[in-house]
């Protein structure tokens, strides 16, 4: 530490600046496997193809998993073949476990979109406004073919009656589908 009544011609300057820490080394990346995808043959992209297509974010979530999926095999793959060649691979297995992360918050992402547990809720808002529009169709259907309004009636009342205990048998063939 340089002594405080100095002056300016006096002062080391090594002893004022910090002297620059050596940068990191980097790892060099083997780029001889590389391959550019020209933009047309992104369309055999199954990730690509339902984004463009404007799918349902559960379509384009299934994609996205699928896709990782499939990276997080051939970096298995990889890393059993750098360990049989006695080669270090811990860098693989820090990527596929990086990427397993993701996939299980994708699966989080996906099962929140569905509606949780991906069961359906047959007592819930979502589901019981998908009834009712079917209910409309039927209805506007009636009126398109001009049906009298005291069949449609007769229809409508019967069906109710049908309908009674719908949920139950629901729940028991939602049970026999797992």
């Amino acid at each position: 530490m340089p002594e405080t009544n100095l002056t300016v011609s006096e002062i080391d300057p090594v002893d004022v600046v910090e002297q620059p820490k050596a940068a990191p080394t980097l790892q060099t990346i083997d780029y001889q496997d590389a391959v550019v995808v020209p933009p047309q043959d992104l369309n055999d992209d199954v990730i690509t193809v339902t984004i463009k297509d404007d799918e349902l974010p559960d379509a384009v979530l299934k994609a996205v998993m699928m896709g990782l999926a499939e990276e997080q095999w051939s970096l298995r793959a990889l890393r059993a073949k750098k360990e049989k060649e006695g080669k270090d691979f811990s860098h693989l297995a820090i990527k596929r476990g990086t990427l397993l992360k993701y996939m299980s918050e994708t699966v989080i992402q996906r099962q929140a979109l569905v509606g949780g547990s991906g069961e359906i809720d047959l007592k819930g808002p979502k589901f019981r406004e998908v009834i009712k529009m079917f209910l409309n169709i039927i209805s506007d259907t009636f009126d398109e073919i001009k049906i009298p309004s005291e069949y449609k009636d007769l229809f409508f009342h019967s069906l109710s009656k049908n309908l009674e205990g719908w949920e139950i048998k629901a729940e028991k063939i939602l049970k026999t589908l797992h």
